[in-house]
């Protein structure tokens, strides 16, 4: 689920846009071009009567950033309100180097830095089994031409999580996610020969479980890189 932040309000009129932020220190383009940054009380930008795509991103790390955009009309005789519902989102820079990592093949999901393939399909949402039948199932499973499935560790587990976002604790490429529910990885818990190593994707927690329990399963396989 992404986290929004506080309202932005916009007035578009008399050629002029006044723009109150709280909190402020977000960036406003128009179309496209980085204009200025609110502060306090009202920020202005004078502009010719026409439409115009006004996007405001507030910036929280390196990683993520809070962002809305819209269209409007500015015009001599405009006076309007807009709200703009500010939501975390990833920066460019991030969604480019995701891209260039993470490649959907039919129902896969590849890993390109790790070489990994990963089950990513409706089973992948809505199965439960203990883990000693999530093993077997995928060392039987046949998907995408492939046979040589097997049950994730937990680090290759972890290696899918994704902190930046809630509900679900994914990276974006996958589809198919059952956040009601822990993954099992097939590492067991070091002295605790009835215990293994899960995932929840609502929030990327770790948790020990018993191999007896149901859970979800997401099968990986290793590929060349």
């Amino acid at each position: 689920m992404t986290v929004m932040t506080s309202f932005q309000v916009l007035y578009a009129g008399k050629g002029k846009l006044r723009i109150a932020s709280e909190p402020t220190g977000a960036y406003i383009y128009v179309d496209g071009k980085k204009k200025t940054m609110t502060g306090e009380g009202f920020t202005s930008i004078l502009l010719e009567e026409g439409e115009y795509t006004i996007k405001l991103v507030k910036p929280i790390d390196e990683k993520n950033e809070y962002t809305d955009s819209k269209k409007i009309f500015v015009g001599e005789d405009t006076s309007i309100k807009i709200h703009f519902e500010l939501i975390q989102k990833y920066t460019n820079k991030i969604i480019s180097e995701l891209r260039k990592r993470w490649k959907r093949n039919n129902e896969t999901v590849i890993d390109e830095k790790l070489g990994l393939m990963w089950e990513d399909n409706y089973s992948s949402k809505s199965m439960k089994k203990t883990w000693n039948d999530a093993k077997k199932y995928c060392k039987k499973l046949s998907s995408n031409g492939f046979k040589d499935w097997r049950m994730p560790t937990y680090t290759e587990l972890l290696s899918i999580v994704d902190y930046g976002n809630y509900n679900p604790s994914l990276i974006p490429v996958f589809k198919y996610v059952n956040t009601a529910n822990n993954y099992w990885s097939s590492s067991i818990v070091k002295g605790h020969n009835e215990y293994v190593w899960c995932i929840d994707f609502e929030a990327g927690n770790s948790y020990h479980i018993k191999k007896t329990k149901y859970n979800s399963v997401r099968c990986v396989r290793s590929i060349a890189n």
